[in-house]
């Protein structure tokens, strides 16, 4: 990721700060994918979005196995994204239990710092970075 691009995320976080989660308007991947589109120019799941929901819900896990062809979320982010060990820097993909969660068993956010930005259905919450069990950076 460019560090002149996390300059970028703060804006991008105030313009989304209330908008509540919708599926396939405002959920975690499409918020994440944005965030990162802002950041690096590109999102980091472009060719995913449309394809993890059908008639206007997410597809169920062993859908989206079938979909994407991978059998855990974590395989397929590892796939493109570098993995990050340790507190994970500001702009990091991120994901928990402790918010939201979808099909893939966790909730993915965006990392602040010491705190990650989720997606609810009030708009952000922020979760210490504490609660983060996964980080990912676009290399």
């Amino acid at each position: 990721m460019l560090d002149s691009g996390i300059s970028k995320l703060p804006a991008y976080l105030k313009s989304v700060q209330n908008r509540p989660f919708k599926w396939g308007e405002h959920d975690c991947l499409i918020f994440t994918n944005q965030a990162f589109r802002e950041m690096c120019g590109e999102g980091w799941a472009e060719d995913w979005l449309g394809r993890y929901m059908r008639d206007g819900w997410p597809l169920k896990r062993k859908e989206l196995q079938a979909e994407f062809g991978y059998r855990t979320f974590t395989e397929a982010v590892d796939k493109r994204l570098q993995r990050i060990e340790g507190v994970p820097p500001r702009g990091s993909l991120v994901t928990t239990k402790k918010a939201r969660r979808w099909g893939i068993g966790n909730a993915m956010g965006i990392s602040v710092g010491l705190k990650a930005a989720f997606v609810s259905k009030h708009g952000l919450v922020y979760h210490p970075i504490e609660t983060i069990d996964k980080a990912w950076i676009k290399t």
